[in-house]
């Protein structure tokens, strides 16, 4: 058959199809009352005079209730079809969002004086909360950034825009932690008024004089691995922009060729709520693995993270996850 006849065909039965459908149900209805008008006869057993009414009941009965069948259904069809036109602009206003917070995340630093680096992040949903950056103020410096912004969806990853732009234009003025941190939170405050909050790590690294220097802002406490074990890091204050005027103090240690520095979001760390050794003995055996590298203690710890049962007692739990990793070789 040609395509014109195949383009007829299929116009043909595009037309007839309501048309059919309308008498088949005409018939069922027709059958219907008709069913329903002879139960009425037998029960009621009606004169002449009432057999007219009973039947004209029994048609206006079934019209009624076929009118209200169809109507129903129209409305509930047009409710449907709004609904899905509103979830299809959710959709793809989460995509846009995704694809923009995707971008905001940096590439890592190349491997320098010994010091590599790795990062990963892996959201909940289409969207989270969880953010890293980095910055290079000067060619032996390194600056880290783990953050996570309080409350999820759109408004965390809009928060996120104002924490990396912020995060930036401050790290260009001074490297120091603890100055980082506060200048941050003040202005956080005075956007948002503490409510959103942000909880992070800013670590400081100097390559020639192998130096961390950190600040915790209300974050799960990173990891120095050294050997067997690990020591947290908490010095710091509360979470950015939560309080207004707030203060931070910064640690510094040193670091030694063979140590491992892991910075992660709660999501990693609640991930593991059910582990029977601590999760510094965790991490320290993650990095003695061979083959040694930032990249493969950072996938590792992921990978284990995300197979997590999360925090005891709480079902279906989910939270974004977020490991930052620096090794000294």
């Amino acid at each position: 058959m040609t395509p014109a006849g195949l383009s007829l065909t299929s116009t043909f039965h595009h037309r007839t199809r309501p048309a059919s459908q309308a008498v088949i149900v005409a018939l069922a209805f027709y059958l219907f009352a008709g069913t329903i008008e002879a139960s009425l006869i037998r029960i009621v057993q009606p004169t002449e005079m009432e057999l007219d009414w009973v039947s004209d009941m029994v048609l206006s009965a079934a019209l009624g209730t076929a009118v209200y069948l169809w109507l129903h259904l129209r409305a509930t069809r047009l409710a449907l079809t709004e609904r899905e036109r509103e979830q299809l602009v959710i959709q793809t206003q989460l995509s846009l969002a995704e694809g923009m917070q995707r971008r905001l995340l940096p590439p890592v630093p190349l491997p320098a004086q010994g010091f590599e680096w790795a990062a990963t992040l892996t959201p909940a949903g289409s969207i989270g909360g969880d953010f890293y950056d980095f910055a290079e103020p000067s060619p032996n410096v390194r600056v880290m950034l783990i953050a996570d912004v309080s409350g999820k969806g759109i408004s965390a990853a809009m928060a996120l825009t104002l924490l990396r732009a912020t995060f930036r234009n401050v790290a260009r003025d001074t490297t120091d932690p603890a100055q980082l941190a506060t200048r941050m939170s003040r202005a956080f405050y005075g956007e948002w008024h503490g409510a959103p909050y942000v909880t992070c790590v800013i670590a400081r690294v100097d390559l020639s004089e192998r130096m961390l220097t950190y600040v915790n802002a209300g974050h799960p406490p990173g990891l120095l691995v050294r050997g067997n074990g690990g020591r947290d890091l908490w010095e710091g204050g509360p979470p950015l922009g939560l309080i207004d005027g707030a203060d931070y103090r910064e640690e510094c240690l040193t670091v030694q060729a063979g140590d491992v520095c892991v910075l992660m979001t709660d999501g990693v760390t609640e991930s593991f709520d059910d582990l029977s050794s601590s999760f510094s003995t965790l991490v320290a055996g993650i990095a003695s693995r061979r083959p040694r590298s930032a990249a493969n203690i950072c996938d590792t710890l992921m990978s284990r993270a995300v197979e997590g049962s999360g925090p005891h007692g709480v079902h279906d739990w989910t939270d974004d996850r977020t490991v930052v990793v620096f090794t000294l070789s």
